[in-house]
Order: structure tokens, then C-alpha cells, then sequence
């Protein structure tokens, strides 16, 4: 006897309709993110209980305008809802609608209701619909319609209860179809549907509609693929229309009127990019700055549980394995997430209370020419902080072509993790001599974070010219109306979020350190004797040190001795590690900035008795650090982001090479300029 699998329950509705609060409410914390079958866009799933013995799984469909698509998300719920894998087809959907804004939701639902699924309408944000002073004649809808229509309130929970009982005994509508293709339409679309076999008729309109191959037999009729669409709209919106007239009353002219009165302020060309840069700084501050005690107290709290395992296991394999690789690379994961947490709390609170829409609208402008929308200053700002939490965010990307983008050029952005490595080496080769009244040091360390910035839109600039989105629509998007924000959505987006990092990533970095581990504790000569008189082998003779002198040679035309090749080698671990090498290296106590700069400044090149750190290595290390990618964490988010590990290596031998020809044409123009 076949099990039966549980009831799977689609969530389709345009974008800013409560459809993460009602599937929040209805699953809580037991949800899973993956990513659709085929695509590296990320899926949401949750288990709930429906009734007794009855347990379904809610699909979050990312929100859409209509079925006929003009964005991957688009595309994804058309595949979802079109399926012919029973496995992965919907037993119901579940379509949302804002009940202040009910006539273009309505359009998506006929659409849903034509494919023959049996459905309900939850009509959300009712609360605001009340308080506006709007009714809405609910059995006058569900007789036009033929289902269930269910007033929610994901806040207080009113409306779930019979909201559940009505996806249970959900039937498809009888009313249907809502559109009826006719006369020119009428022959190429029989042709269609004997291509597919027997089937619905809205069926073979959206195949016949969206598939590349058969639009010419499509203008055959006299009629191209977007006239045919805007036949569709026109006989849709005619019946949402009529519904509407006997069933909603609402008078909107006055609440237009408010919120277009504080719009005026939000996206004003002045006025609006001050309160934006207002509200990015604060973001910047909290992940710089906000972060740093929890950071701080992890980091502590590691190196505590390593000190205290090394005082009570005895010396040996064991003990050095877990106190020298697998805490390092656990410390690795955990140690970020104070600025993850941070992020998307920040990130959810601006998608809730409605106010990111603006911020895309703000920015837009600016940044569509490198190939982005306003939304990519949010992963880009966030870089400056760590690439880490910044990657992560472009989820909020609905363009997978733009989120790509995001993704590539974001660690070009310079992270908090690059400032010892400039403090390090700027303090060696700059001056600190004011130039009209400017700090040399100060003003090298913004130029280096303005070329991160212009290097992240250049690179997003070139890569849209190289491999361009040749389904890019015009830009489209609703201004949701200003919300209070709902603390349950913000405290799972935070949640989830999180636990993906920790779980997804975290697996790649702390295996990576392991690896890591295992590279420098142990060389060409053997493997070390972890006994009780187990000495630290000399990192210039592990593995990691052989690394290093391997591509010292490489590294020759840059200006870069073995001692900087292995340096180097090593803070793919992070990049602040060169600090901590430098100091091994150089035989320094700890790794303080001041005593591994007065040592390296101590350092002679042989061939020429001068100062071995001039100004020449000095800006090749600055722009090599400016460019390469030299952080296992990124990669390993890169990889969890895109589900790639060919675009993570690609990226990273990118930057590699770029990181390797700025740094020698530097070094070459400096040395020329002022010869040695």
C-alpha cells in the first residue's frame, strides 16, 4: 500500500501581501530553506498541522505580478504550479490578497483559479482594511469566485482556524475559466494543446505564451505574445472590476493623500537620499561597531574553552587537533554571526515597516547603470562591515541575474578584516605627515576604501556587458503601504537566516580549517610526534610553509620575499592572519601591530642595503590585499549563496589575477619612479 505523502499547500499572492507573516503563522519555526529544483533561488517549506492526523506542507512561492513571467521568481512559481512530477505538484493554493489593494491580487488568483487548482483566498491585512473604513461583502466574493474566501490576520491570529478548515475542504472553482481565448487566438493555441496532450485550456496559454520556440507560430495568428497577453489582462481586469464595484466599498483618497505626503519627504532627490545615508550609517555602525562585544565575547569565549582543554587533556594529537583546528575553524563560524543577526534584523525591519521599497526607488537610478537596482547598496554598504553577512543579504534580491552581480563584486567592498593589513602595512611605507593639514596615512586609507567601491560597480559594470541578462524587463515595483513591523516575522527571519549560516557554511569553514590545520602542523618531512614533548613545527616548514616558498617565485615580480609569500599563503584562513604570520615569522611576541611594524622595518634587502619595506611593496601589498580574495569564510558563504563551487572558485582565481597585475604594475611604476 502507497504512503501517502502530506498535503502540500502553495502560498502564491504579489509581493508585500502578508505572505510571510501567514506562512510564518502557520508553520512557526518548523520550516526548511532550500532552493528550487533547478535554480539557485531559495525555497521555503514548513510543516503544519491542519487538523487531526493531518500535517501539510506549506510552500512559501516567492511573490509575483502575474503567471506569465518577466523575473526568475516569476518563472519559478509558473514551473511550481505547472508541474507534471506528481511529487512536487500542489494539492492547494492558498492565494493572498491585500485587502487594500484587492483588485490587481485578484488578477494573479483568476490566473490560479484557471489552472484547475482547488484554492482559497486569504484576504490579509484586514486590521488596516477596518481601520480605513473599507468592507468587504465576503459571500458576494466567494459566489463570484467559487471558493473560500477567508479573512486573516497574521498579527492576532483571527481567521486561522477557519482558514485551515477551508484548505481542507478546498474544491476547485466551478466559476472557471475567467478567460476564454478567442478568435485569432483560437488556432495556434489548439495546436499548442496538441503538442501537451489533453489538458486545461489556461494551460496551453501560459506554454504556448512563454515558450521561445512556438512564439512564431503565436504571430502566425496576426497576433504577437505581448498583444495576446494584454487580450488577457484587458477580460480579467473586466471581471475583477465588476466584482469589486458590488463587493468592496472604500473610499482611498484621503489615505493616498497621507502616505503621499510623507512619500514626498522618503524619496525626495535631497531630502530622501540624507534620510537614507542617515539610515545606512546606522547600519554601518551597528555592524562595525554594534557587533564588536559579541564578537569579542565569542572570540574570548573560544580562546577560553581552548586554554582550559589544553590544561585537561594531556598533550597529544587529540589535544592539538581540537585546540589548534577544529575550535579555530568552529570560532571561525560563530564569531560572525553577531554581524549576521545584526544584518537582517536591520533588513527585516526595513522590509516590514515598507520603507526598503523606497530605498530600492532611491537608489535605483544610480545604480542601474553597472547593471544593479537600488536594493544592491544594502549587500555593498553591509561589505564594508564583512562580506559575509553582505553576500548573505543579496536573498533579498528578487533578479538572479542581479543577485549574481551582488554576489561577485561584493568582497571587493574593503571589510573591517582588511584594516590590520593596511594599519600593518600603511604605517610602514606612508608618512605621518600632514599634507595640506591631511594625514597622508588617514587619507590613503579612504582612497583604498573608494577603490573598493569603484572597483564593486566597475567590475558589476563589466560583467553586465559580459555576460548580459538578456531577460531583463523594465523596472517594476509597488510602493507597499508604511506597517508597523511584526516582530514574529523579524525574530524567524533573524532565526532561519542564522541557522542556515551556521549550519550550510559553517560545514565548508570549519572543514576548510581543519584542512588548514593540518597544513601547518605538519610537513615534508613527516608528520609531527604529537607527544608530551610535541614542539610547534616552524611555520616555514609545514606544509603551508612549502606553499608559500612554492609560489614565492610567483610572487618575485610583485616585490614579495618568502617570509611575505607564506604570509600571504596563510591569511587564506583570514586576512588579518598576515599579521599574525608576519609576527611568527619575524619572531615577534604576539601580534601586535606596533612591534611586527618596527621589526619589518628593520628588515634589509641584501641586494640593495635599503630598507627591504618601501614604498613600492608597500602600495603592491595594499592593492594585492585591495583585490584577492583571501578569506576561506567568503568562499565557503559564496558557495552556500550560489550552490556553486564553480562560481566561488571562478570568482576566486578572478580576483587572484586581477590582485596579482594591479599589485605588479604598482610595484613596477613606484620602483621605476623612484629607482632603488
Amino acid at each position: 500500500m502507497a504512503v501517502k505523502r502530506a498535503l502540500r499547500v502553495a502560498l502564491v499572492g504579489r509581493p508585500n501581501t502578508g505572505k510571510s507573516s501567514l506562512f510564518n503563522r502557520l508553520t512557526g519555526l518548523n520550516q526548511k530553506v532550500g532552493n528550487y529544483p533547478g535554480v539557485t533561488m531559495e525555497r521555503h517549506a514548513g510543516l503544519a498541522k491542519l487538523g487531526a492526523g493531518v500535517l501539510a506542507e506549506v510552500l512559501d512561492l516567492p511573490g509575483i505580478y502575474s503567471l506569465h513571467p518577466s523575473s526568475n521568481d516569476e518563472r519559478v512559481v509558473l514551473q511550481v504550479l505547472t508541474t507534471e512530477d506528481e511529487s512536487e505538484r500542489c494539492d492547494v493554493v492558498v492565494g493572498l490578497a491585500d485587502g487594500t489593494n484587492l483588485k490587481t491580487c485578484l488578477f494573479v488568483f483568476t490566473q490560479v483559479l484557471d489552472l484547475g487548482f482547488p484554492a482559497v483566498l486569504a484576504v490579509t491585512m484586514v486590521d488596516e482594511m477596518e481601520r480605513r473604513g473599507a468592507e468587504l461583502d465576503i459571500p458576494a466574493l466567494e459566489e463570484a469566485l467559487g471558493v473560500s474566501v477567508v479573512p486573516v490576520n497574521s498579527r492576532t491570529g483571527q481567521g486561522f482556524d477557519l482558514l485551515q478548515a477551508a484548505i481542507l475542504s478546498a474544491k476547485a472553482s466551478k466559476k472557471t475559466p475567467f478567460f476564454q481565448p478567442a478568435g485569432s487566438h483560437l488556432p495556434w493555441l489548439q495546436k499548442k494543446q496538441e503538442c501537451i496532450g489533453a489538458g486545461l485550456t489556461y494551460r496551453a496559454w501560459l506554454d504556448g505564451l512563454n515558450d521561445p520556440d512556438f512564439a512564431d507560430s503565436v504571430r502566425e495568428s496576426g497576433r504577437s505574445p505581448e498583444r495576446a497577453r494584454a487580450d488577457e489582462a484587458i477580460q480579467r481586469y473586466r471581471w475583477v472590476n465588476q466584482w469589486l464595484r458590488k463587493v468592496y466599498h472604500y473610499d482611498p483618497v484621503q489615505d493616498r493623500r497621507v502616505a503621499a505626503r510623507f512619500d514626498r519627504l522618503v524619496v525626495h532627490p535631497v531630502w530622501g537620499s540624507i534620510m537614507l545615508f542617515g539610515v545606512l550609517f546606522v547600519l554601518f555602525q551597528a555592524l562595525f561597531y554594534g557587533a564588536a562585544i559579541p564578537m569579542d565575547a565569542t572570540d574570548n569565549g573560544i580562546a577560553g574553552l581552548t586554554k582550559a582543554l589544553n590544561k585537561a587533556l594531556p598533550s597529544g594529537f587529540i589535544n592539538h587537533f581540537l585546540t589548534s583546528g577544529l575550535l579555530p575553524g568552529i570560532a571561525g563560524v560563530l564569531i560572525f554571526l553577531p554581524q549576521i543577526a545584526l544584518l537582517f534584523l536591520f533588513l527585516s525591519l526595513l522590509e516590514e515597516s515598507g520603507y526598503m521599497a523606497r530605498v530600492v526607488f532611491i537608489m535605483d537610478r544610480f545604480m542601474r547603470p553597472f547593471g544593479l537596482s537600488g536594493k544592491s547598496i544594502v549587500p555593498l554598504v553591509s561589505g564594508t562591515a564583512c562580506a559575509i553577512p553582505a553576500v548573505m543579504s543579496t536573498r533579498n534580491m528578487e533578479s538572479a541575474q542581479e543577485r549574481w552581480l551582488a554576489i561577485a563584486v561584493t568582497p571587493l567592498m574593503t571589510c573591517s578584516a582588511r584594516l590590520p593589513v593596511y594599519a600593518l602595512i600603511i604605517g610602514l611605507v606612508v608618512p605621518n605627515t600632514p599634507w595640506l593639514g591631511i594625514s597622508l596615512q588617514g587619507l590613503t586609507l579612504l582612497g583604498l576604501y573608494a577603490l573598493g567601491f569603484a572597483a564593486a560597480l566597475l567590475g558589476s559594470a563589466l560583467l553586465n556587458r559580459v555576460v548580459p541578462d538578456k531577460k531583463a524587463a523594465l523596472f517594476l515595483m509597488e510602493m507597499p503601504p508604511y506597517r508597523m513591523p511584526l516582530l514574529r516575522n523579524v525574530f524567524t527571519a533573524v532565526w532561519t537566516r542564522s541557522r542556515s549560516f551556521v549550519v550550510e557554511a559553517g560545514k565548508i569553514i570549519v572543514s576548510i580549517s581543519v584542512v588548514l590545520w593540518f597544513l601547518a602542523s605538519s610537513g615534508p618531512k613527516g608528520l609531527p610526534d604529537f607527544s608530551a614533548d610535541y614542539q610547534p613545527l616552524p611555520i616555514e616548514e609545514s606544509y603551508l610553509g612549502s606553499i608559500g616558498r612554492g609560489i614565492q617565485p610567483i610572487m618575485a615580480p610583485l616585490g614579495y620575499d618568502w617570509k611575505i609569500s607564506v604570509a600571504i599563503a596563510s591569511s587564506f584562513v583570514a586576512r588579518e592572519v598576515f599579521v599574525g604570520t608576519m609576527a611568527t615569522l619575524y619572531s615577534v611576541d604576539g601580534d601586535e601591530i606596533a612591534p611586527v611594524r618596527a621589526r619589518m622595518a628593520e628588515e634589509i634587502n641584501p641586494d640593495t642595503g635599503k630598507p627591504y619595506f618601501n614604498l613600492a611593496v608597500g602600495v603592491s601589498l595594499l592593492l594585492f590585499y585591495a583585490f584577492a580574495l583571501q578569506c576561506m569564510s567568503t568562499i565557503a558563504v559564496v558557495v552556500r549563496e550560489t550552490r556553486s563551487w564553480r562560481f566561488a572558485l571562478i570568482q576566486f582565481s578572478a580576483y587572484a589575477l586581477v590582485a596579482y597585475l594591479a599589485a605588479w604594475s604598482a610595484f613596477r611604476f613606484i620602483s621605476y619612479l623612484t629607482p632603488l
